[in-house]
């Protein structure tokens, strides 16, 4: 056996994308290739909704949705990081609403553009998340020239977690039940990545659900709990189904779809709510009690997974409508 081995070389970029805006975007904007970066700073499933789109005073290069609905938005330099582009970043943060990703794409990441990527993660707003990365191109001999996108600066998953439940919010201290959710999700959180889940829980979270996607727009997989009545939920929530359409849709399939989930769903169709949902309840259990918190996380993924392989393919084949997010009311 030969123990020659190649040698990596780096290829400039410029000989594989000449031009940034023609070239480039529209590469990273291809299916395959977004996967690629979701991948890298794992962010799950990415959907792109658009290149060169306005946001603010300035054109974004790629906005798109994470798994969670929430936005991912793309600045990208064929060359070394400047003020500029840092600038527009800023400007970015008043003009998004949610919780969204930023990502800062170079050839090069200069340290006083790093260092303020790092600042961001640590003294914003907890609802931002930024990340730093230097784009390159290598190849071994005479091999097709491959993309490596290598992480240089990237949020702390919990730390700025930790703090904003120990700060005050709007000049009132969190409530016992905002805190007993944000335990919950991280443990949750935990429990995800301990299983290499293809579910992921990146942020903190206060609220009485916890949202994923289930790959189409208009359409939202939620985690749910309660610490005040004892109870877990898994649902499809569809926000903005007032027509009920897609909700009829999917409920002339009940009865197959019950006997293939093994079990009967709660079907609402909320008459007079933007929204419907199918869901599935657990009762007399505390989400509080830490002790009882493995078994229920066991629960819910079985139940999660469960809800994707049901649905996931049949919202994809339903007639496309317009769908948008919805935030649900907070319990």
């Amino acid at each position: 056996m030969s123990n020659q081995l190649g040698r990596l070389v780096t290829v400039p970029v410029r000989e594989v994308w000449t031009h940034e805006a023609n070239h480039f975007t529209p590469w990273l904007a291809l299916s395959e290739n977004i996967k690629l970066l979701g991948e890298t700073l794992d962010l799950g499933e990415i959907e792109v909704e658009g290149t060169e789109k306005d946001v603010g005073r300035f054109s974004a290069d790629i906005v798109a949705r994470d798994e969670r609905g929430a936005f991912v938005l793309i600045e990208n330099q064929l060359e070394a990081t400047d003020h500029r582009h840092l600038g527009q970043i800023l400007t970015y943060l008043a003009g998004l609403e949610g919780d969204p990703t930023i990502v800062w794409i170079a050839t090069k990441f200069l340290e006083e553009h790093r260092a303020a990527i790092d600042w961001l993660n640590t003294n914003t707003n907890d609802r931002f998340d930024f990340f730093g990365i230097e784009m390159e191109v290598l190849k071994i001999g005479e091999s097709a020239p491959a993309p490596r996108f290598n992480v240089v600066a990237k949020p702390n998953d919990w730390s700025r977690s930790v703090r904003s439940a120990a700060r005050q919010v709007g000049g009132v201290v969190l409530a016992d039940r905002h805190r007993l959710r944000m335990a919950y999700w991280a443990s949750f959180g935990d429990f995800l990545k301990a299983r290499q889940s293809d579910f992921k829980i990146r942020r903190a979270n206060k609220d009485h659900w916890f949202q994923f996607r289930i790959g189409r727009s208009g359409f939202n997989l939620n985690a749910l709990i309660s610490t005040h009545k004892h109870w877990l939920g898994v649902e499809l929530y569809m926000p903005d189904d007032a027509a009920k359409t897609t909700f009829r849709a999917l409920e002339m399939q009940k009865e197959a779809i019950e006997r293939e989930f093994g079990e009967p769903l709660d079907w609402q169709e909320l008459p007079g709510k933007k929204a419907s949902r199918i869901a599935l309840y657990r009762s007399d259990t505390d989400p509080s009690d830490e002790k009882l918190r493995e078994e229920q996380h066991r629960w819910m993924l079985e139940k999660m997974d469960a809800f994707k392989r049901m649905f996931a393919n049949r919202v994809k084949l339903l007639p496309a409508a317009r769908l948008a997010e919805s935030d649900e009311d907070e319990e």
